[in-house]
């Protein structure tokens, strides 16, 4: 679903001159293909970090493949994964690009976990469901491409475990990619599967992500985003947001929150006032990659040229200082060590 926004940033990027190695998107371990591939292992208490140290490790392991510079483009849940990501290992990426992500105190996912709870999940055909999508208005707002793709790619024919009976020798039923219970399973988790009598707040063997200033009286609860949000000032790379003017996760208010929070901190990048920080609007909700597919590349493509060609740049300074040094001095305590360190102490 998000090819059709690469496609556009990566026919920008080259128009700006701009060489692109490759680009690497993964499904987090319970959606998609890879949900698919773990459906027997899968369980309903997905932590989002798991993800973030999913990408660190792929990253490692495929570093011939994935040299720097990297840029991570995150949308939604994804954005706040990246941010750990960047809070994981701070000079990983040289920039962030995060669209519309789920980075605030407020409990979020109300209204999304609700809609998908009750959501179908299983067509007869892949048609029906098709037509079924085309009459939706959610859909609507989509750009055709994304739509085709979603078809193509957001169901799977079936038998898969969930639904192992039903296939049929002529045109296969289809479900959802990622079962409505793996994707409401993200939005919230439940506070009430610890042990009978103990108030959740007070129990840290189940509950102990939950921060006592984040506690409503509702059952159920999502860590990650409040905990993002409280280490905004830590961001290390330099941050660009893209928003859906009309999206319930930004707000005005929740986006100069964002804004003014974002690398202000010791080992944060310096902010919006140093212009690390920057943000634009689009005229849409939060599904900004499928709504505003060439507006959302277009800013993209701008933040990542300019971020590259400012780490390019402050590269090749910090390697000629470097190089320019006999290896001697690179290795060994130098003249100026010995002269600020102060005298040797006499016995």
């Amino acid at each position: 679903m998000y090819e059709p926004m690469f496609e556009d940033l990566y026919e920008k990027l080259t128009g700006l001159g701009r060489r692109v190695r490759a680009i690497w998107i993964a499904d987090i371990a319970h959606q998609g293909q890879s949900g698919i591939l773990n459906a027997n292992a899968l369980g309903n208490d997905p932590n989002w970090w798991d993800f973030a140290r999913d990408l660190l490790f792929l990253i490692n392991q495929k570093q011939k493949q994935m040299p720097q510079p990297l840029v991570g483009i995150g949308h939604s849940m994804g954005g706040s994964q990246l941010a750990q990501l960047a809070l994981l290992h701070p000079r990983l990426l040289q920039a962030l690009i995060l669209i519309d992500p789920v980075i605030q105190t407020e409990n979020p996912s109300k209204t999304f976990a609700k809609a998908s709870t009750y959501r179908r999940d299983f067509w007869p055909t892949r048609d029906s469901a098709a037509r079924a999508f085309g009459m939706g208005k959610f859909y609507q707002a989509w750009d055709p491409r994304v739509h085709t793709r979603w078809v193509k790619y957001g169901l799977t024919d079936l038998p898969v475990p969930l639904y192992s009976d039903s296939r049929t020798e002529e045109e296969p039923p289809v479900m959802l990619t990622t079962p409505k219970a793996q994707e409401v399973f993200s939005y919230l988790r439940p506070k009430y599967y610890g042990p009978s009598g103990i108030d959740p707040t007070k129990d840290r063997s189940v509950y102990g992500d939950m921060h006592p200033d984040d506690v409503e009286d509702y059952p159920f609860y999502r860590p990650e985003p409040a905990e993002i949000f409280r280490r905004l000032p830590e961001l290390k790379p330099p941050v660009l947001y893209i928003f859906g003017k009309s999206s319930e996760l930004a707000t005005p208010e929740l986006r100069r929150k964002k804004m003014e929070n974002t690398g202000i901190g010791v080992g944060g990048s310096g902010g919006k006032d140093e212009g690390r920080v920057k943000e634009v609007i689009l005229d849409c909700g939060h599904l900004v990659p499928m709504e505003r597919v060439t507006e959302c590349a277009d800013a993209a493509a701008s933040f990542a040229h300019a971020e590259v060609s400012r780490w390019e740049e402050n590269t090749r300074e910090w390697q000629r200082r470097w190089l320019e040094k006999p290896r001697r001095e690179r290795v060994a305590i130098d003249d100026q060590w010995i002269a600020r360190i102060g005298p040797k102490v006499q016995k």
